[in-house]
């Protein structure tokens, strides 16, 4: 047929369909996806559904370029999320809007001020995020650049994820009812590889009462172990236990229950559901469980030019946390005990062999007593919402307004038991002595938001068409909590403030804080495939100077659609289904945390210069009472930060939309940082808010979708997508700003470097003939740097991969998808345990026998070195191992952070609708998933997971763990059918 004819126009239309997908973008508005010039990407309810994770984040893993998510050990435990990079000293996660309002997403730990610093007995009780029921969801969409997030002004300067649930539809009035349930098993991941030839003891000696691995080889003989008690002694082989630590863990359970009423007509619709979680892990017991109830409402009404639509969401979540970290913690218990002693066996932990007065060593407890006696648990609840009127005055002019609230309350309390010994019995006097002690949190966070909006549409001719928004919007948030806390237990297991030795301690805060915010947006179209979009907002914040506080910042975004340009002027696109060039510019800033900007007062005290600090002086004093200026200095000149960025990108389908890409390039700059300023003490001040520092992030990210086979009943559709970012901290006023980590060890910015340089103690090197060489003490061991030192390793991943396969026959349904991060490196506290016991596979080099440090030198004592002759004494290698670190010092415990892994298998199969209508049903979908179940990491990572944290949701997550729990392995039944 002729090029021109009609015929082959509309087929021509036809295939252009599916570029004419609507998103919902900022502050809500729906647009045409083509029309869009920055880049955002799209997840539906139904790939959400599939994932049949707690936590609606987990569907994006692996699937989005430039969005990094990991997610901590723990039912409901937190997930961190990251898009293009760190652009704050601070807070660098994205802002989460529900239904066009905001929610908070602040994460919960065991300690009241949410330090992720605080190490001994953590605990992580997740995030706001988790109140979502991932069945409610209809779209997720991750908007990453500023162009496309300003209009929603500060919170939403590191990309917003824009969650919008689902609706009723039109039904002529009758109801849908929507069943989704699965029921999930898991079990430990990875658990550390451990040498498998040396068991208990300590230099070399088989002392039956040590806690480590640097015994003799094991000889498969049967021998006494532990101590005597009512004058017997236990016996068992000397041999590796395989599977110990594994033994310790069980197959976890999740059960799921999601149900939802909905229907509607041409004026009304609604939506409800209810779904229940129950979930307890793969710790023994059930105190490391998760249970959550949501409801969820939905619904609007259109009488004549007024439209009424409102949403309100409530959760209830009661999680139980088993701690990691230091003190008497599970994972300290199972790691000190060596590796030729089962664990189960001690699960009767008041048997007289495994009590606290005869457990085999008194350096630890055993891990039975760990889990069975020390507790922590949250109790929260969540609701939140909105409720918006919209108002046609004329077919092109709508006025909108709408109110959102998110408040959650959370009653948290942890204890741990009192550890204290029979006078006389074999463990009186150990070290892991303990008074016990107890802690009751209460927080709540409230967060109001207003917006006032007015739009218009206009088609100016045949060519134009012109879409405006001109907006107000209020935010108010508040915080506050209130702790009490006991550190010694009188009347053991009664946890109560009044039962204590000594009176209870209490600390309280309240914050509030206001940003109110103007915008416009105005979106320009010719023809319908030339765009351009001009965004502008203006906010005040209650944060920043009086009188200095408001910061503007502008973008313009601009797409051309070659190929409706082509076709507009009846020129044949040939393979060319759909091609797009977009590019960018926005702003976006960014207000300081609360209270920075005037002196502060506190409660007075004067400190004993001495240690022990035993007379301290704490007001009030003597029925007196009184404040003093806080150490923390103000700062009148405080400013924002600043975020400015260009983007470009180009997309484009081939083939009749079988073969298609989506590149963005971006370079953001964020100027003005805000941390800490180290002051003089003499100052009477120790710190200051400041702006000290500009960082960019610049990087490329690739989308690729393929479909290689395609017939009427068989399909086979490939997703790949690769994501590059480079980070570099391009200006700095002090030398370095500490990011996170603890004493020994941190993350940092520094001038001219990625954000997030690792500092730690190395061992001493000089050069010596022009070669580095490791300086050795008189023992042979490397001799550690006096001061932590920058070991050239950050952070920061070089790229990230996912690749997603999905084959479809008929009803079936098969996908799996792989995700690979290259380059980064963290802190692991479980590798540096296990060297300090003994238990790591390094610690058996040369099967323990006397080896020299290679390349090393000693002291000549007049200044200058000579070659090194002494060897390691094999007899002290848990100090060579244990104290120095190894033969990189504590530095050996930054581990590679690469992995690939497997993160999902998923096969489902929905019945054909003859066979439904025969079982009077709409719909009927079974599915078998597996999840996370296959991980490969670099050698030097044998120890954990690398997507483990335990130092909470932002840009100090990324330093690493601290004696985490394992991850987990995920299996799941699911049934979905739809009345």
């Amino acid at each position: 047929l002729p090029a021109n004819t009609d015929v082959i126009n509309l087929v021509m239309e036809s295939e252009s369909i599916g570029m004419n997908e609507v998103v919902v973008t900022a502050m809500g508005v729906t647009r045409e996806k083509k029309a869009l010039g920055y880049a955002a990407t799209s997840i539906g309810g139904d790939e959400i559904g599939k994932s049949q994770a707690i936590n609606p984040m987990s569907a994006l893993q692996g699937k989005v370029a430039g969005v990094d998510i990991s997610t901590a050990p723990g039912p409901g435990a937190t997930q961190n999320v990251m898009i293009r990079g760190a652009s704050s000293f601070g807070n660098n996660q994205p802002l989460y809007i529900v239904d066009g309002v905001p929610i908070t997403n602040d994460q919960n730990n065991s300690t009241a001020d949410s330090n992720p610093d605080f190490l001994n007995s953590q605990v992580d009780f997740g995030s706001g995020i988790n109140a979502i029921n991932p069945d409610d969801i209809e779209d997720m969409t991750v908007l990453k650049g500023a162009a496309a997030t300003a209009l929603y002004g500060s919170r939403a300067a590191n990309g917003v994820i824009m969650i919008t649930t689902k609706s009723g539809k039109d039904t002529d009035g009758k109801m849908r009812v929507s069943y989704s349930g699965s029921v999930t098993l898991s079990k430990v991941g990875r658990l550390p590889d451990v040498q498998k030839q040396f068991g208990q003891g300590w230099s070399g000696n088989r002392a039956l009462d040590e806690n480590g691995n640097w015994g003799p080889e094991y000889d498969g003989k049967d021998r006494v172990w532990g101590n005597v008690v009512d004058n017997s002694q236990q016996i068992k082989p000397y041999v590796f236990l395989e599977d110990r630590v594994r033994d310790f863990y069980e197959t976890g359970k999740n059960v799921k229950n999601s149900v939802s009423l909905s229907g509607g007509n041409a004026t009304t619709n609604y939506f409800m559901s209810l779904s229940q979680n129950s979930v307890d892990g793969v710790i023994p017991t059930d105190n490391d469980s998760y249970k959550r109830y949501t409801i969820a409402t939905k619904g609007s009404h259109k009488a004549g030019k007024l439209t009424v639509s409102s949403s309100i969401n409530f959760s209830t979540e009661k999680t139980k946390a088993v701690p990691s970290g230091q003190g008497t913690s599970v994972f300290r218990s199972l790691y000190e005990s060596a590796n030729d002693i089962s664990i189960v066996d001690m699960k009767d932990y008041e048997n007289k062999y495994n009590n606290l007065d005869n457990y085999f060593t008194p350096y630890g407890v055993n891990p039975y007593y760990a889990l069975n006696e020390n507790s922590a648990e949250q109790d929260k609840k969540k609701i939140f919402g909105k409720f918006q009127l919209d108002y046609d005055f004329t077919d092109d002019i709508k006025l909108s307004y709408r109110f959102g609230g998110d408040y959650e309350t959370s009653r948290s309390e942890t204890h741990t038991a009192i550890i204290a010994f029979t006078p006389g019995a074999h463990n009186d006097g150990a070290s892991v002595a303990n008074p016990g002690g107890y802690a009751e949190t209460r927080r709540s966070r409230i967060q109001v938001n207003h917006d006032l909006m007015a739009s218009m549409k206009k088609n100016l001719n045949e060519d134009f068409t012109v879409n405006a928004i001109v907006g107000l919007n209020v935010n108010e948030r508040r915080y506050n909590w209130l702790e009490g806390k006991i550190n010694s237990i009188d009347i053991p297991k009664f946890y109560n403030l009044n039962n204590s030795l000594a009176p209870s301690v209490s600390r309280q805060h309240d914050e509030k804080r206001r940003l109110i915010g103007l915008y416009a947006n105005v979106d320009f179209s010719f023809r319908n495939y030339a765009y351009l979009t001009l965004t502008a907002r203006n906010d005040w914040s209650s944060t920043l100077p009086t009188g200095s506080n408001d910061y503007f910042y502008p973008g313009v975004t601009g797409s051309f659609l070659i190929t409706d340009f082509l076709k507009y002027n009846d020129i044949d696109t040939g393979i060319l289904s759909f091609a797009k060039v977009r590019a960018a510019y926005g702003m976006t800033g960014n207000d300081a945390d609360p209270y920075s900007v005037y002196d502060r007062y506190v409660p007075a005290f004067s400190s004993h210069p001495g240690y022990p600090k035993i007379d301290d002086l704490k007001f009030p004093l003597g029925g007196v009472n009184s404040y003093m200026a806080s150490n923390r200095l103000g700062n009148p000149d405080l400013t924002n930060e600043l975020t400015k960025e260009f983007e470009f990108g180009v997309e484009a389908n081939f083939f009749n939309n079988r073969v298609g890409f989506d590149f963005s390039y971006y370079n953001r700059l964020t100027e003005g940082l805000i941390s800490d300023l180290p002051k003089d003490p003499s100052s009477g001040y120790t710190t200051q808010k400041a702006n000290l520092g500009d960082v960019r992030n610049q990087g490329i990210e690739l989308m690729v979708n393929f479909t290689p086979v395609k017939t009427e009943n068989f399909s086979w559709d490939v997703s790949y997508n690769i994501a590059l970012n480079k980070n570099k901290m391009e200006n700095l006023d002090v030398d370095e700003v500490y990011l996170g980590g603890f004493g020994g060890a941190g993350i940092y910015a520094v001038e001219g470097k990625a954000m997030g340089q690792f500092k730690i103690a190395a061992v001493k090197k000089v050069e010596v003939d022009g070669v580095m060489k490791t300086v050795v003490d008189g023992s042979g061991n490397p001799q550690p740097t006096t001061e932590t030192e920058f070991i050239g390793k950050d952070i920061n991943e070089k790229y990230r991969m996912g690749l997603t396969n999905t084959f479809s026959y008929k009803g079936f349904t098969l996908g799996a998808t792989l995700d690979f991060r290259y380059g980064g490196y963290m802190y692991s506290y479980t590798k540096d345990y296990l060297h300090w016991t003994g238990a790591s596979t390094e610690t058996v080099l040369n099967d323990r026998k006397t080896f020299l440090v290679p390349n090393s030198v000693v002291s000549d004592g007049r200044g200058g070195y000579v070659e090194n002759t002494t060897p390691v004494d094999p007899t002290a290698l848990h100090k060579f191992y244990g104290d120095g670190g190894g033969f990189d010092g504590d530095a050996d415990n930054i581990i590679d952070r690469s992995y690939l892994k497997l993160r999902n298998v998923n096969l489902s199969y929905s019945l054909s609708k003859s066979f439904c209508e025969k079982l009077k049903v709409s719909a009927v979908s079974l599915s078998l998933s597996a999840s996370n179940i296959l991980l490969w990491t670099p050698t030097e990572n044998a120890y954990i997971d690398p997507e483990t944290t335990t130092f909470g949701n932002d840009v100090r997550a990324k330093f690493g763990e601290y004696g985490a729990g394992p991850s987990n392995e995920f299996y799941t039944f699911g049934l979905t059918f739809t009345l």
